[in-house]
């Protein structure tokens, strides 16, 4: 990273805010794609469920040949209450969806129902529906639906674990996924003090926290696991990240695939994602190397 970007990292602040998310996506506004993508065909609003939310788009590469990608689908954050897979005509977060294609992949951006109207486990479920869209209509658009992996930031982590950790929402034994790579998301809401969003996503009942935790189930799920953490992430983020870590090595006894992104915050941490003009690529060429890994051995296996 830059120093003048991680100083301006810095100087925006931990506390998220309206304010501060709109003040760390600026800052790479200006490096990223703009429409039309090269090479990159972009199809919208596909429906995996009857809800107005419950949408996908679909990037794949123009090139011929090559046979059949892998596919990386994003679940976006917003604090249970807000979000979309496309924010007004900003860079976020096709950024995403570029970047599986750039790196040899077919990306898929989802959006899912929200609290209150959708309360735990709608934006789970959606998780599901997406995945089962794609098990069954990705070929179409170039995609091998034998190698898909999910990426969750922030909500959209906390939905994707949960995801993995409930079996009654997997559209095929084991998820459907090859793996699922997650950034600052809530794994137990016990450990917290739960703030408004999260009540209206969890509910009031006295176990809402306990119900809507994915661990301790998500430490057990069978699903390999990439999760990361942003340095200047707000501390209960890195609450989650230890109490993951502390689970997932109490199951296996060794440690986790995790990742420390030195200067980033909550924000930057996706916003950078395929930004060019960048030298910070240590959440790029582990994120690739973690779907390349996992997707090569399913390719093996077969």
């Amino acid at each position: 990273m830059r120093d003048d970007t991680a100083r301006a990292i810095a100087g925006i602040g931990i506390p998220i805010s309206p304010e501060m998310i709109a003040a760390s996506q600026d800052l790479y506004q200006s490096q990223h794609e703009t429409v039309p993508y090269r090479d990159v065909t972009v199809t919208r609003d596909h429906t995996y469920g009857p809800h107005e939310r419950q949408r996908l788009d679909v990037f794949r590469s123009t090139a011929a040949g090559g046979g059949a990608k892998p596919v990386l689908v994003y679940v976006h954050g917003g604090g249970f209450v807000a979000g979309d897979k496309r924010i007004g005509e900003t860079a976020y977060y096709d950024n995403v969806g570029l970047w599986a294609v750039r790196n040899g992949m077919v990306g898929v951006t989802i959006t899912y129902r929200l609290a209150p109207e959708a309360q735990y486990p709608a934006a789970a479920a959606d998780v599901g529906g997406a995945v089962k869209w794609v098990l069954e209509n990705i070929a179409e658009h170039g995609g091998d639906p034998e190698n898909v992996v999910l990426l969750g930031q922030s909500a959209g982590s906390t939905h994707v674990a949960t995801y993995a950790a409930r079996p009654e929402l997997h559209p095929r034994k084991g998820g459907g996924v090859r793996a699922i790579a997650m950034l600052s998301g809530v794994y137990d809401f016990t450990l917290m003090e739960l703030a408004g969003n999260a009540r209206a996503y969890l509910g009031d009942a006295p176990d809402a926290a306990a119900r809507g935790s994915a661990l301790p189930a998500l430490a057990t799920a069978g699903i390999p696991l990439m999760y990361g953490i942003s340095e200047f992430d707000p501390p209960m983020f890195h609450e989650q990240a230890k109490a993951l870590t502390d689970a997932l090595y109490a199951q296996t006894k060794r440690f986790p695939n995790v990742l420390y992104l030195p200067r980033h915050n909550h924000i930057s941490q996706i916003a950078h994602l395929n930004a060019s003009g960048t030298e910070d690529r240590l959440f790029s060429d582990r994120l690739a190397e973690f779907i390349r890994v996992n997707t090569a051995r399913a390719l093996t296996a077969k």
